[in-house]
C-alpha cells in the first residue's frame, strides 16, 4: 500500500514537473527553444564536446562548418564563403547580452581547463557610431565573460575602446550582475586627444583602418583572470601615438570557473538606430599559451 501511495505520488511530480516545463516554453527566446528541441530529440548537448587545442577555422567553407552552431539565426545577415564570414547588422540590439541577438556563432565544445587565448581576425566597417564586435564564452545572455571591441560616439565624436565584460548571475532568483573594464584608445593608448582638429582627423584614420587593415580580437585567460585584448596597425601621426603594429589591453575580470563555449559576433550599440554595420571575419582560433 505504501508502495502504491509514493509510486503514484511520484507520477503526480512528474506530471508537475512536465506541466511546469511545457508552461516555461511558451516563455522561451529561440535560443532556448532550439537547445530544448535538440535535448527532447536525444542530441548530444554542444558542451558535451570537448576542444582539442590548438583550434582554428579559417571560414574556407562554401558556408558556414558543421562544427558552429547559429543562434537566432537570419540567414539573410552573413555569408561563409571563400575564406569570409561577411555579417551584417542594424537596429542596435544584436550583443552577447540580449537574448533574442541575432546570428550568434557559437562553437560547438566546451573549453578544457587552463589558460588559454581565443583570438577572431577580421574587418570592421565602423560607420554608424557605435558598432561593436563580441568575443568570448558563452552560455547565455545572462552568463557570458567577453573581449568587446566597440565605437561609441559623443562630444568630440566616435571613439573606440576595449573591454572585459562579465555578465554572470549571482543568485538564482535575481538578475545577473554585470561588470566591465573598458579602456577609451581614443584618451591617450592610440589617440591622445581626438577634441583638436588633427587629434580627430588621426582617430578617423584608426577607424578607417578597422576595416583597410583589419584588427585582431582577443580573450585571454590566465587562471582566474580574463583580460580583452586588440591588436591593430595603426597610421603615424603627429603629435599620436607611434604606428606600427601594437596591442592593447582593457582590465581584468575573474571567474571562479569555465563555462559557456567560445563565441562571436557582430553588434551595435543601442543608438546606432537604422544604420548597418559591416564586419567580415577571416579567422578564429583558440590556443594555450605559447602554442604556434
Amino acid at each position: 500500500m505504501l508502495r502504491s501511495s509514493f509510486i503514484l505520488a511520484l507520477l503526480a511530480g512528474v506530471a508537475f514537473v512536465n506541466a511546469g516545463a511545457d508552461a516555461r516554453a511558451q516563455t522561451l527566446s529561440k535560443e532556448e527553444q532550439a537547445r530544448l528541441a535538440a535535448a527532447d530529440e536525444g542530441e548530444t548537448p554542444a558542451t558535451a564536446i570537448a576542444i582539442a587545442l590548438p583550434f582554428e577555422d579559417r571560414f574556407e567553407d562554401d558556408g558556414i562548418a558543421a562544427h558552429w552552431q547559429v543562434l537566432n539565426e537570419d540567414r539573410d545577415q552573413y555569408v561563409a564563403e571563400r575564406g569570409m564570414l561577411l555579417a551584417i547588422t542594424s537596429g542596435g540590439r544584436d550583443g552577447f547580452d540580449n537574448v533574442d541577438a541575432r546570428n550568434i556563432y557559437q562553437l560547438q565544445g566546451a573549453m578544457p581547463d587552463g589558460d588559454f587565448d581565443i583570438s577572431l581576425g577580421g574587418r570592421l566597417d565602423a560607420k554608424t557610431g557605435f558598432d561593436e564586435v563580441w568575443l568570448g564564452l558563452r552560455e547565455s545572455d545572462e552568463n557570458f565573460v567577453a573581449a568587446h571591441l566597440y565605437v561609441h560616439t559623443k562630444g568630440c565624436g566616435p571613439a573606440l575602446y576595449i573591454s572585459t565584460v562579465a555578465n554572470q548571475p549571482l543568485n538564482p532568483e535575481e538578475p545577473a550582475v554585470p561588470s566591465a573594464m573598458s579602456v577609451n584608445l581614443f584618451d591617450g593608448p592610440a589617440a591622445r586627444n581626438i577634441c583638436n582638429k588633427t587629434g580627430r582627423a588621426y582617430g578617423d584614420r584608426v577607424l578607417a583602418d578597422l576595416y583597410e587593415k583589419g584588427f585582431v580580437l582577443t580573450l585571454s585567460r590566465r587562471g582566474l583572470r580574463y583580460q580583452a585584448k586588440v591588436t591593430l596597425d595603426l597610421p603615424a601621426g603627429e603629435g599620436e601615438a607611434v604606428g606600427g603594429v601594437q596591442e592593447f589591453s582593457g582590465g581584468r575580470v575573474a571567474r571562479m570557473a569555465g563555462f559557456g563555449s567560445p563565441a562571436f559576433m557582430v553588434g551595435q550599440g543601442k543608438k546606432a538606430k537604422g544604420g548597418e554595420t559591416l564586419a567580415e571575419f577571416d579567422r578564429f582560433s583558440i590556443k594555450r599559451p605559447g602554442q604556434q
